[in-house]
């Protein structure tokens, strides 16, 4: 459903296809599903606007889905999904305002863009758990069942909890084994989900703790819950502050002077859904997509005309996360999913024999893209609240890794004029089609 990418379309019709083949069987790689077609939306963009004597980011921009335009599941856009325009105006700032360097005796060289979007994907019914302790030291227990996977999970998880209940992040201590036996319910940690739905559900929970602590103290200070305020280390009086009770002394309940302990233990357990998330009608209409992620990618590449090596000198990435939580890392994830996709576009490629047998099973054999292929990169973010997520985060695990193969495929026109619709191009590949386009 988003294989139309950031793009208003009046008419839609997109069918998906399962096919059998005598290969061996694979599994969901990051961002299934939207490199591939935002890979094919995104040439035809380039190639649309070369049919129409366009700039292909003005064309891209008078089709932009924007506040008040529908997505092919026929949900609306509103302010708070996003603004795709600023993402490529930051862009457009870093790789296209310069002239782009000329053809030279050793070198081609092009740039190419692509506009990218993705949703959360899971069932309706797919929720987050979390299970949230206050200790005796005032120091929090989170419990959830998300799964590391490299993507920082557990930082988040940290952060959330650290700012929904106003204390440091080092007095949060976050799960660090999932066991079905004692951890909350998690549908799958999958498609970019877990900071929006996690994140909505930390926050549920804190609010139900924070709840907890207020009306224990207002058996302590002996007045109503709502005129009470919470600050991490207090419970107090909101019209006099003065009059207050301590955290760490209601947390297990408080123990009046003669022994007798009222009030409940501070914990709580919460989850948390995508509002209205359902399954697409038989027109596939329907609360599909819900949060909605906007980016835009660039490269700036140089190709050897000896080998037809192709060098990508410089990357960009632009995307509205919503609220940035941790700079450093959303840096790295942004940047780690850039250089998976450049390992896709141009080196990595299962070879199979006549019996379908994986011919380059080895490491040594199957090239994946190290440090010293890394480009230089430039990465910013936009943040415009989303609606759903904590703090109007939102989900940004896998989006970084659908632009580059289409911005790196139109870099190659802008600096060849050789048009390719299938990765990786490999230097061979390359070669082979800039002797071919001589001898024509």
């Amino acid at each position: 459903h988003n294989s139309t990418g950031p793009y208003a379309f009046e008419h839609c019709d997109l069918t998906g296809y399962t096919v059998y083949t005598n290969t061996p069987p694979v599994g969901a790689y990051r961002g299934y599903g939207h490199q591939e077609t935002q890979l094919a939306s995104e040439r035809l963009m380039d190639i649309l606007a070369r049919k129409l004597n366009m700039d292909p980011i003005a064309l891209r921009e008078k089709n932009f889905l924007r506040e008040g335009k529908t997505t092919s599941t026929g949900e609306t856009m509103w302010k708070s999904n996003g603004d795709i325009q600023k993402c490529v105006n930051i862009i457009k700032e870093k790789v296209f305002e310069t002239p782009r360097l000329s053809e030279d005796e050793n070198f081609y060289y092009g740039r190419g863009i692509a506009a990218v979007f993705k949703t959360p994907k899971g069932a309706p019914f797919s929720t987050k758990g979390c299970y949230m302790k206050m200790n005796i030291d005032g120091s929090v227990s989170v419990n959830m069942a998300g799964a590391e996977v490299g993507q920082g999970l557990r930082t988040v998880v940290r952060q959330v909890a650290a700012e929904a209940l106003k204390i440091p992040p080092e007095k949060v201590r976050v799960y660090t084994e999932i066991d079905t036996q004692f951890s909350p319910y998690e549908w799958q940690t999958i498609g970019s989900m877990f900071t929006t739905q996690g994140g909505r559900a930390i926050i549920r929970a804190a609010e139900k703790l924070i709840a907890v602590l207020k009306k224990t103290a207002a058996q302590v200070l002996k007045t109503d819950e709502d005129y009470l305020d919470y600050d991490g280390e207090y419970v107090f009086l909101r019209n006099d502050p003065s009059i207050r009770v301590a955290v760490k002394d209601i947390n297990r309940g408080y123990i009046t002077d003669d022994g007798i302990t009222i009030g409940d233990v501070a914990q709580s357990v919460s989850d948390a859904r995508l509002p209205r998330y359902s399954n697409p009608d038989r027109n596939g209409q329907g609360s599909i997509g819900v949060s909605y992620t906007f980016g835009a990618q660039a490269a700036e590449i140089r190709i050897e005309k000896k080998t037809g090596k192709i060098f990508v000198d410089h990357f960009a990435s632009a995307f509205d996360v919503g609220q940035v939580i941790n700079p450093k890392q959303i840096r790295g994830s942004v940047m780690g999913g850039v250089l998976m996709s450049i390992g896709a576009t141009l080196y990595e490629k299962m070879e199979f024999d006549a019996q379908g047998q994986l011919a380059n099973p080895q490491f040594f054999k199957y090239h994946l893209p190290t440090y010293k292929e890394a480009p230089r990169m430039t990465v910013e973010f936009v943040e415009t609240p989303d609606a759903v997520g904590p703090f109007g985060a939102r989900g940004i695990g896998e989006h970084s890794v659908i632009g580059p193969a289409p911005a790196i495929l139109n870099a190659i026109y802008d600096a060849t004029g050789i048009d390719f619709f299938e990765i990786p191009i490999t230097p061979e590949k390359m070669k082979k089609a800039l002797e071919t386009r001589q001898e024509k």
